[in-house]
C-alpha cells in the first residue's frame, strides 16, 4: 500500500456524511480535522501520528487505559458533534487509512451502500435501552406469592422428614424454573412495548454483573433506531416500563442519543484501507 505523504501520519476516519458539516462547531477539535469529499459523500479525518496507531503500536497503547479513555473519549466528541446537524455513518474507534487516496477510493467503491445507508438514518438516532432484574427480591415474591410454591409450601410443613425432603427439593426446582420464565416473560413484553415505537431494533450480548456498574442482572441489552420525532415516545415507554414491573424488581434504563454504531454494519467493512 502507498504510505502518507511524510510516512508519519496515518488517516483516521471518525464518520461520513452526505454533506458537508460545520467542523468548527466541533468544541477543542484537534487542529488536523478536516474533510476528505469524494462521490457525493465527506469523511471527517484528522491526521495522526503513525508511531501511536499503527497495528502494532496501537496494540500497546490498548493497553494503556488512560490513553484509551482519552482518545475513545476524543472520538465520540467529534462524532457526537457531528452528528448535532448531520446524519451521520459513525466508525469505530481505530479506523485507519495509509492516504487520503486510498479513503477515496474506498468512498468512491462502497458509494451507493453509504447513500443507501444515510437515506435509512437520516432523521433518526441511536438509543439504548437495558433491562435489569434484581433476582434475589424476584425470587423472595415468587417464595412468598406464587400459588404452586406456596402449596408446596404448606405440604413440606405437614409431610414426614422424608418426603419433606423431596418435595423441598421439587420446591427449589419449581422457584428455579418460574425465576427464569418470569425473567424471560418480562424481557419479551419490554422488547415487544419497544419494538413498536422504534424502527429498528438490535439484541446486544448481556453483559456480566461485574461490567454493569449494578448489583442486578442484565435482561435485556438492546440498541434501538428510533426517528427524531419519537424521542418522547421511547422515553414515556421506558417510564411506563418501570412502572409497569417496579414490583417485579425490574428496572428499565434509557439512553441516547447517540451515533447508530449498531446500524451501519455494511459500509465499516470497508475499513483499514
Amino acid at each position: 500500500m502507498d504510505v502518507d505523504m511524510d510516512g508519519e501520519h496515518l488517516i483516521y476516519l471518525y464518520c461520513v456524511t452526505a454533506q458537508p458539516p460545520d467542523l468548527a462547531s466541533v468544541e477543542d477539535q484537534p487542529d488536523e480535522l478536516y474533510l476528505v469529499r469524494e462521490a457525493g459523500l465527506c469523511a471527517v479525518v484528522s491526521r495522526v501520528e503513525a508511531s501511536q496507531f499503527e497495528p502494532l503500536n496501537l496494540c500497546r497503547h490498548l493497553e494503556d487505559l488512560d490513553w484509551v479513555a482519552a482518545e475513545t473519549t476524543k472520538h465520540e466528541r467529534i462524532v457526537e458533534a457531528v452528528m448535532r446537524d448531520r446524519c451521520v455513518v459513525p466508525f469505530r474507534f481505530g479506523t485507519l487509512f495509509h492516504t487520503d487516496e486510498n479513503l477515496m477510493m474506498q468512498l468512491r467503491t462502497d458509494a451507493a451502500p453509504f447513500q443507501t445507508l444515510l437515506e435509512h438514518l437520516e432523521g433518526k438516532a441511536e438509543w439504548g435501552v437495558k433491562a435489569y432484574c434484581n433476582t434475589q427480591a424476584l425470587e423472595h415474591r415468587i417464595r412468598a406469592h406464587d400459588g404452586p410454591v406456596s402449596d408446596l409450601n404448606e405440604a413440606i410443613r405437614l409431610a414426614p422428614p422424608g418426603r419433606a425432603f423431596l418435595l423441598t427439593k421439587k420446591r427449589e426446582d419449581l422457584v428455579r424454573a418460574t425465576l427464569a420464565r418470569r425473567v424471560d416473560h418480562y424481557a419479551e413484553q419490554v422488547v415487544d412495548a419497544l419494538q413498536a415505537v422504534s424502527v429498528q431494533m438490535r439484541m446486544n450480548k448481556i453483559l456480566p454483573p461485574g461490567t454493569t456498574g449494578r448489583c442486578d442482572i442484565m435482561i435485556l441489552n438492546t440498541a434501538l433506531l428510533v426517528a427524531n420525532h419519537e424521542v418522547r415516545t421511547i422515553v414515556d415507554t421506558a417510564k411506563t416500563l418501570n412502572e409497569r414491573y417496579a414490583d417485579q424488581s425490574i428496572v428499565v434504563e434509557c439512553r441516547g442519543p447517540w451515533p447508530p454504531y449498531n446500524f451501519c454494519d455494511p459500509p465499516r467493512t470497508v475499513a483499514n484501507g
